[in-house]
Protein backbone atom coordinates (compact mmCIF):
# COMPACT_ATOMS: atom_id res chain seq x y z
CA UNK A 1 0.00 0.00 0.00
CA UNK A 2 1.46 3.42 -0.95
CA UNK A 3 -0.85 5.74 -0.01
CA UNK A 4 -0.59 9.39 -1.67
CA UNK A 5 0.18 12.76 0.15
CA UNK A 6 -0.41 16.07 -1.26
CA UNK A 7 2.03 17.97 -3.37
CA UNK A 8 3.18 20.50 -0.65
CA UNK A 9 4.08 17.31 1.71
CA UNK A 10 6.03 16.00 -1.33
CA UNK A 11 7.32 19.60 -1.77
CA UNK A 12 8.36 19.90 1.53
CA UNK A 13 10.33 15.98 1.58
CA UNK A 14 11.97 16.57 -1.44
CA UNK A 15 13.18 19.49 0.37
CA UNK A 16 14.48 18.08 3.07
CA UNK A 17 16.05 15.23 1.01
CA UNK A 18 17.99 17.82 -0.78
CA UNK A 19 19.54 19.70 2.37
CA UNK A 20 20.28 16.45 3.76
CA UNK A 21 21.76 15.19 0.64
CA UNK A 22 23.81 18.77 0.74
CA UNK A 23 24.78 18.25 4.28
CA UNK A 24 25.89 15.32 4.59
CA UNK A 25 27.81 14.69 1.68
CA UNK A 26 27.25 10.93 1.64
CA UNK A 27 27.19 8.99 -2.13
CA UNK A 28 23.42 7.84 -1.89
CA UNK A 29 20.98 8.89 1.12
CA UNK A 30 17.99 7.51 2.56
CA UNK A 31 15.92 10.26 4.36
CA UNK A 32 13.18 9.08 6.94
CA UNK A 33 10.21 11.58 7.54
CA UNK A 34 7.72 10.24 10.16
CA UNK A 35 4.49 12.71 10.39
CA UNK A 36 1.28 12.09 12.25
CA UNK A 37 -0.12 10.39 9.46
CA UNK A 38 2.47 9.04 7.02
CA UNK A 39 6.34 7.88 6.93
CA UNK A 40 8.33 8.58 4.34
CA UNK A 41 10.96 7.45 2.58
CA UNK A 42 13.02 9.36 -0.43
CA UNK A 43 16.22 7.83 -1.07
CA UNK A 44 19.08 8.06 -4.00
CA UNK A 45 22.04 9.18 -5.33
CA UNK A 46 21.54 12.64 -6.98
CA UNK A 47 21.09 15.54 -4.49
CA UNK A 48 18.47 16.94 -6.57
CA UNK A 49 15.28 14.28 -6.63
CA UNK A 50 14.92 11.53 -4.77
CA UNK A 51 15.07 8.69 -7.00
CA UNK A 52 12.69 6.66 -5.01
CA UNK A 53 9.91 7.76 -2.58
CA UNK A 54 7.66 5.51 -0.68
CA UNK A 55 5.09 6.91 1.15
CA UNK A 56 3.77 4.36 4.03
CA UNK A 57 0.38 4.26 6.48
CA UNK A 58 2.68 4.89 9.25
CA UNK A 59 2.65 7.65 11.11
CA UNK A 60 3.55 8.46 14.92
CA UNK A 61 -0.29 9.46 15.73
CA UNK A 62 -2.06 7.22 13.24
CA UNK A 63 -0.70 4.39 14.26
CA UNK A 64 -0.63 4.77 18.04
CA UNK A 65 -4.41 5.74 17.50
CA UNK A 66 -4.72 2.23 15.62
CA UNK A 67 -2.67 -0.13 18.14
CA UNK A 68 -2.58 1.69 21.33
CA UNK A 69 -5.36 1.42 23.27
CA UNK A 70 -3.37 2.04 26.83
CA UNK A 71 -0.93 4.34 28.06
CA UNK A 72 1.73 2.42 27.96
CA UNK A 73 0.46 0.03 25.12
CA UNK A 74 0.44 -3.46 26.87
CA UNK A 75 2.73 -6.02 25.24
CA UNK A 76 0.26 -7.37 22.71
CA UNK A 77 -0.71 -3.90 21.28
CA UNK A 78 3.39 -3.65 20.30
CA UNK A 79 3.30 -7.19 19.07
CA UNK A 80 0.33 -5.75 16.69
CA UNK A 81 1.55 -2.98 15.56
CA UNK A 82 5.44 -4.13 15.10
CA UNK A 83 3.53 -7.32 12.53
CA UNK A 84 1.97 -4.25 10.68
CA UNK A 85 4.92 -1.87 10.29
CA UNK A 86 6.79 -4.71 9.52
CA UNK A 87 4.51 -5.65 6.26
CA UNK A 88 4.53 -2.29 4.94
CA UNK A 89 8.34 -1.98 5.04
CA UNK A 90 10.11 -5.55 4.25
CA UNK A 91 8.54 -5.16 0.46
CA UNK A 92 10.84 -1.95 0.03
CA UNK A 93 14.20 -3.79 1.68
CA UNK A 94 15.08 -4.93 -1.43
CA UNK A 95 14.46 -2.01 -3.40
CA UNK A 96 17.03 0.67 -1.38
CA UNK A 97 19.91 1.55 -2.59
CA UNK A 98 22.90 -0.59 -1.29
CA UNK A 99 25.41 1.32 1.15
CA UNK A 100 22.77 3.97 1.60
CA UNK A 101 23.14 6.27 4.60
CA UNK A 102 19.92 6.73 7.01
CA UNK A 103 19.11 10.61 7.99
CA UNK A 104 16.40 12.33 9.12
CA UNK A 105 15.35 16.07 9.89
CA UNK A 106 11.79 14.60 12.13
CA UNK A 107 11.10 16.33 15.23
CA UNK A 108 10.01 13.10 16.54
CA UNK A 109 13.18 11.60 15.70
CA UNK A 110 14.87 14.21 17.22
CA UNK A 111 13.29 13.78 20.28
CA UNK A 112 14.16 10.15 20.12
CA UNK A 113 17.58 11.04 20.00
CA UNK A 114 17.39 13.22 23.38
CA UNK A 115 16.43 10.16 25.06
CA UNK A 116 19.62 8.66 24.49
CA UNK A 117 21.43 11.51 26.20
CA UNK A 118 22.43 13.55 22.98
CA UNK A 119 21.94 17.33 22.70
CA UNK A 120 20.98 18.85 19.07
CA UNK A 121 24.09 21.34 19.57
CA UNK A 122 25.71 20.65 16.42
CA UNK A 123 23.69 20.48 13.23
CA UNK A 124 23.75 16.72 13.10
CA UNK A 125 24.38 13.64 15.45
CA UNK A 126 24.69 10.09 15.07
CA UNK A 127 22.28 8.11 17.04
CA UNK A 128 23.32 4.39 16.71
CA UNK A 129 21.31 1.53 16.19
CA UNK A 130 22.49 0.25 19.95
CA UNK A 131 21.84 3.97 21.55
CA UNK A 132 17.82 3.43 19.81
CA UNK A 133 17.67 -0.18 21.33
CA UNK A 134 18.69 0.98 24.96
CA UNK A 135 16.21 3.50 24.68
CA UNK A 136 13.52 0.93 23.22
CA UNK A 137 14.66 -1.42 26.12
CA UNK A 138 13.57 1.30 28.42
CA UNK A 139 9.97 1.56 26.73
CA UNK A 140 9.82 -2.05 26.89
CA UNK A 141 10.57 -2.44 30.47
CA UNK A 142 7.73 0.14 31.19
CA UNK A 143 5.18 -1.70 29.18
CA UNK A 144 6.26 -4.51 31.66
CA UNK A 145 4.64 -2.58 34.57
CA UNK A 146 7.26 0.00 35.78
CA UNK A 147 6.08 3.74 35.81
CA UNK A 148 6.67 6.35 33.42
CA UNK A 149 7.88 8.23 36.48
CA UNK A 150 11.27 6.05 36.89
CA UNK A 151 12.13 7.11 33.41
CA UNK A 152 12.45 10.46 31.41
CA UNK A 153 10.69 8.74 28.22
CA UNK A 154 7.64 10.70 27.08
CA UNK A 155 4.20 9.40 28.17
CA UNK A 156 2.83 9.09 25.22
CA UNK A 157 1.49 6.45 22.57
CA UNK A 158 3.03 8.24 19.54
CA UNK A 159 6.64 8.56 20.78
CA UNK A 160 6.25 4.92 21.27
CA UNK A 161 4.89 4.40 17.81
CA UNK A 162 7.73 6.81 16.53
CA UNK A 163 10.43 4.88 18.13
CA UNK A 164 8.34 1.20 16.77
CA UNK A 165 9.11 2.66 13.34
CA UNK A 166 12.47 3.95 13.50
CA UNK A 167 13.03 0.47 15.56
CA UNK A 168 11.98 -1.61 12.74
CA UNK A 169 13.46 0.22 10.08
CA UNK A 170 16.67 0.09 10.89
CA UNK A 171 16.59 -3.35 11.84
CA UNK A 172 14.88 -4.57 8.31
CA UNK A 173 16.59 -2.55 6.57
CA UNK A 174 20.01 -3.40 7.93
CA UNK A 175 21.16 0.70 9.13
CA UNK A 176 23.93 0.91 12.12
CA UNK A 177 22.67 4.42 12.45
CA UNK A 178 20.84 7.28 11.64
CA UNK A 179 22.07 10.81 11.22
CA UNK A 180 19.33 13.30 12.91
CA UNK A 181 19.64 17.12 11.37
CA UNK A 182 18.26 20.04 13.06
CA UNK A 183 14.91 20.96 11.29
CA UNK A 184 14.03 23.16 8.54
CA UNK A 185 11.16 25.81 9.37
CA UNK A 186 8.68 24.04 7.18
CA UNK A 187 4.92 22.77 8.19
CA UNK A 188 3.76 19.17 7.63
Amino acid sequence: MNPTVSPEIQAIVTKLYQTAHTELQKEVITLLHITEEYTILASGKSPIKPDDFWVLPLGSKKTSEEFFKHIPPTPSEIEYAINFVEDNIIPIKKLLPANSELCSVSPVIQEIALQSGKEMFSQQIILSIKEMEDIFSRLAIIISGRPYSTDTLPESTSFAASLLILREIMHHFGFQDITIMKSLQTSE
